[in-house]
C-alpha cells in the first residue's frame, strides 16, 4: 500500500485544529504520515498536537520556535517519506473520503497530480467552488494543468496547493535536490512553489468533486493589510513570470499570469493610495503600466475592471 505523507503547519489555530486533525486521522486510506510542524504555537494548539501524536502513531511531530510557514513546510518536506506528498493547512478539514478518491485516480491514471474541487467555508455559508469552463476528463499534460492554474476567472478549482495530491518527484529539481519554500516570501510563496510543481508535471487529472473544506478566515494572511507582505505577494508573481519566460513557457499561459500579476499590483496600490505609502503606489502603479496592455486585453468584456485599473494608475499622493 503505497504510503501518503501529509504536511500540516501549525500554528495558533486552537479553534479549529482538532476538527483538522480529525479529519486528517479519521480517512479511509490509512497509510498516511502526518507531519505536524508546531510553529512556536502559543494558544494550546501546541498541546492538541502532542495530545493526537500520544493517540495516533502516525503522527511525526516538530515544535520549534516561530519561523513563519514556508520554513514549517520545509521542515514537513525533508521529513517525508511518502510515495506521495500532500499539503492541510491548520484551520481546514478534509472529507474523511478525499485520500482514498484521489489515490484510486492516482492508481488508475497513473498521473503526476491529482487535483478535486473544494468547499469555502465561512461562519456563515459553505459553498462548492465550481469551475466555470469545463475540464477535460481522463489525464491532461502541463499545457493544459498550466491554462487551468493561471485562468483563474474560469477554473476555480486548481488555483492552490491543498486540494491536490503529488508524486513525490514533482517535488525534485533536475539535479535531484528537493524543492523547498522561498522562506525569504512573506505572503505568496506557495504560489511561487505550486508554480514550480506545476512545471514539473507531465500528466495530471481532476476529479471533480469538492473533498477539502477551505475556511475562510479574515484575519488570514491573505487579508492582509501590511503592505510589505502584499508587496511579496506582487513580487512573487514577478518571479513566476521570470520562471514561465525563462522555461519559454505558452504567450497564452504568460498573458494569464501577467494579468493576474496586473490585477494584484492594482489591489495593493489601491491599498497604498488609501494608506498614503507613495512609495509602494509608484512601484505598484509601475508594474501596472508594464503590464497594462495585456490586462486590458484579457479584460476586455469587463469594462468596470479596465475603468477601475485606468483610475488607479492615476492616483497621486
Amino acid at each position: 500500500m503505497k504510503k501518503i505523507s501529509v504536511i500540516v503547519p501549525v500554528y495558533n489555530t486552537v479553534r479549529y485544529l482538532e476538527q483538522c486533525l480529525k479529519s486528517i486521522c479519521n480517512q479511509t486510506y490509512s497509510e498516511l504520515e502526518i507531519i505536524c510542524v508546531d510553529d512556536g504555537s502559543t494558544d494550546g494548539s501546541e498541546k492538541i498536537v502532542d495530545d493526537f501524536a500520544k493517540r495516533d502513531k502516525r503522527i511525526i511531530t516538530v515544535h520549534q520556535k516561530n519561523a513563519g510557514e514556508s520554513n514549517a513546510r520545509n521542515i514537513g518536506l525533508k521529513k517525508a517519506s511518502g510515495d506521495y506528498i500532500t499539503f492541510v493547512d491548520c484551520d481546514d478539514w478534509l472529507e474523511l473520503d478525499m485520500y482514498e478518491q484521489l489515490m484510486n485516480i492516482m492508481r488508475r491514471e497513473d498521473a503526476d497530480m491529482v487535483a478535486c474541487s473544494w468547499f469555502s467555508d465561512s461562519e456563515k455559508e459553505n459553498v462548492i467552488i465550481k469551475n466555470r469552463k469545463v475540464v477535460a476528463s481522463g489525464k491532461f499534460d502541463r499545457q493544459m494543468l498550466l491554462q487551468y492554474v493561471y485562468e483563474r476567472d474560469s477554473y476555480k478549482s486548481f488555483a492552490y496547493m491543498w486540494d491536490k495530491l503529488y508524486k513525490r518527484k514533482l517535488f525534485y529539481d533536475s539535479n535531484d535536490n528537493l524543492i523547498l519554500f522561498d522562506e525569504n516570501i512573506r505572503l505568496g510563496a506557495d504560489g511561487l512553489y505550486l508554480a514550480q510543481l506545476v512545471l514539473n508535471t507531465e500528466s495530471a487529472v481532476f476529479l471533480d468533486k469538492p473533498l477539502y473544506h477551505y475556511r475562510q478566515r479574515y484575519d488570514s494572511g491573505c487579508h492582509t493589510e501590511d503592505i510589505g507582505k502584499r508587496l511579496d505577494w506582487v513580487y512573487t508573481y514577478v518571479k513566476i513570470v521570470k520562471l514561465f519566460e525563462n522555461q519559454k513557457i505558452s504567450e497564452n499561459v504568460l498573458d494569464l499570469v501577467r494579468r493576474f500579476l496586473a490585477y494584484h499590483c492594482s489591489n495593493v496600490a489601491e491599498m497604498a493610495y488609501n494608506q498614503g505609502n507613495e512609495n509602494a503606489l509608484e512601484k505598484c502603479q509601475n508594474l501596472m503600466k508594464q503590464y497594462e496592455e495585456v490586462y486590458k486585453r484579457l479584460n476586455i468584456g469587463n469594462l468596470d475592471y479596465i475603468e477601475r485599473y485606468d483610475k488607479i494608475l492615476h492616483y497621486n499622493l
